[in-house]
């Protein structure tokens, strides 16, 4: 495919398209604590109004995990944010390597739903892996939701990201493993690409003629 030669800007979701995650660990980890039906509460699809909350930044992680703590009161807070973490996985070496081949070639960035409590705990996963000052030079701005005070899908986040960074629209594209989130960054005019599960970030870019099969 041609038709992406010109892209120049790589935007990046953080989880599951470069940092493993499994949501089922959170829920799972969650029912044991005495949460009701954690799965319509937190999954991938759903999050309830208080994670979406705390993913903008809005309520602290004090907050967060007292309000959580009234659902499960016989768990402690180390319990609580040891079972919000559960998702959290590696940060396999072989996408650190992709990211480091795009260097000099595409501008990249990321842009994460993402809070606290997380961020501090992949970044400590990172740093032990490839050291986070290593992974951070890698890209041009990384953009979390809990800093941004807004949130994907909603347009006011890409617009934030675009025009807080000089992005070009029309030279770059986003990858994200939430279609909800492909489909508005779409909307918002970015050439968008959904990571279906099993697939690697490299893959998607390769077949949709971002990158040259080729590249390693």
């Amino acid at each position: 495919m041609s038709s992406n030669h010109a892209i120049e800007s790589i935007i990046f979701d953080l989880g599951k398209v470069l940092l493993d995650i499994d949501y089922q660990a959170t829920v799972e980890a969650f029912g044991k604590l005495g949460l009701t039906n954690p799965e319509k509460a937190f999954t991938k699809e759903i999050q309830a109004t208080l994670f979406q909350q705390y993913e903008k930044g809005l309520i602290s992680s004090e907050t967060f995990v007292a309000e959580l703590q009234a659902y499960m009161p016989r768990a402690e807070s180390q319990d609580i944010i040891r079972a919000w973490n559960a998702l959290l996985g590696e940060f396999p070496i072989h996408r650190f390597h992709f990211l480091q081949s795009l260097q000099g070639k595409y501008k990249c960035y990321i842009l994460s739903n993402t809070n606290a409590l997380h961020q501090e705990a992949f970044e400590k996963t990172i740093d032990q892996t490839v050291g986070w000052e290593e992974f951070a030079r890698l890209f041009e701005f990384i953009g979390y939701s809990h800093q941004m005070h807004e949130r994907k899908p909603d347009e006011a986040i890409f617009r934030k990201l675009v025009e807080e960074n000089g992005i070009d629209v029309g030279t770059t594209c986003f990858v994200d493993d939430t279609l909800m989130h492909v489909e508005a960054a779409r909307r918002f005019g970015i050439k968008s690409f959904h990571l279906k599960d099993g697939e690697e970030v490299e893959d998607v870019l390769k077949r949709e003629g971002v990158i040259p099969a080729t590249s390693s």
